[in-house]
């Protein structure tokens, strides 16, 4: 396996439109304040935190119409993504990425969780996450939650990751403004692809769901994965581009035997 490298800016996504000039607006996943934490960075898809960010918890209900809350993931890792339905390209890729990542650890996929945290609280009722689920083969394999509009805002707030309801033109101008800023757009080339490590047939399979599911407006936010620790903590931020291997890897540098 190649080795795990890191990069220092996870990116904020553009997702559910076709990604040509709208591209990928880089940002921060943690905002300054949180717990004083250092990642430790090179280029890369990811970045570790030297200092242990515990994630504020939160219950919410899954694809399965059950409350789940954070919390009784402790004692295992979570691998946490936030995506939603109606997007057109990255999220059901990363969605894949998730389930060929919890195959790949084989045994450990016992000590590990699959959460993904709903950004569209206003259409992704559990009747659609349900189906969604059902159409990546996750149904019975990981907690896709959301809850009331209001509900998802206290926890955007609370894990302090940025959720923005955009139209085409909005998002334009969102892209020009982060360019009069200063912060470039990556380019698309094979190592910047939200489809990197995934087989063909696996692509088809994320292109189909896609084309189901997409529609109206566009949704903007933070980078798509966490692994969170044993106890809570967040450990480490992977960008849209990891493959399944480097978030196999992610999650066992935090794997360890319960006590």
């Amino acid at each position: 396996m190649a080795p795990f490298k890191l990069s220092v800016l996870p990116v904020i996504i553009l997702v559910g439109v076709v990604l040509g000039a709208l591209g990928y607006l880089l940002g921060s996943l943690i905002t300054s304040g949180t717990a004083g934490a250092r990642a430790i960075a090179e280029k890369g898809p990811g970045s570790m935190y030297e200092q242990p960010i515990p994630v504020a918890d939160f219950t919410l209900t899954d694809q399965t119409g059950q409350p789940f809350t954070l919390s009784q993931t402790r004692g295992k890792i979570v691998l946490m993504a936030f995506l939603y339905t109606s997007c057109g390209d990255v999220c059901p890729y990363l969605a894949l990425k998730m389930k060929i990542a919890l195959e790949q650890l084989g045994p450990d996929a016992k000590n590990v969780e699959l959460v993904a945290v709903d950004t569209d609280p206003e259409r992704d009722t559990v009747k659609v996450l349900a189906d969604y689920s059902k159409d990546l083969g996750l149904y019975d394999r990981w907690h896709i939650v959301t809850g009331t509009p209001q509900a998802m805002s206290t926890v955007y707030k609370n894990l302090k990751v940025t959720v923005i309801k955009s139209a085409d033109d909005e998002a334009q101008e969102s892209v020009k403004n982060a360019n009069e800023l200063g912060i470039t757009l990556p380019s698309k080339d094979d190592a910047d692809s939200y489809v990197i490590g995934l087989s063909d047939e696996e692509i088809t399979v994320g292109s189909r769901v896609a084309r189901k599911f997409y529609g109206g407006y566009q949704i903007m936010h933070s980078a798509p994965f966490w692994v969170i620790d044993q106890e809570g903590n967040l450990r480490t931020a992977l960008d849209f581009n990891a493959t399944p291997a480097q978030l196999v890897e992610g999650v066992k540098a935090y794997l360890k035997p319960k006590s």
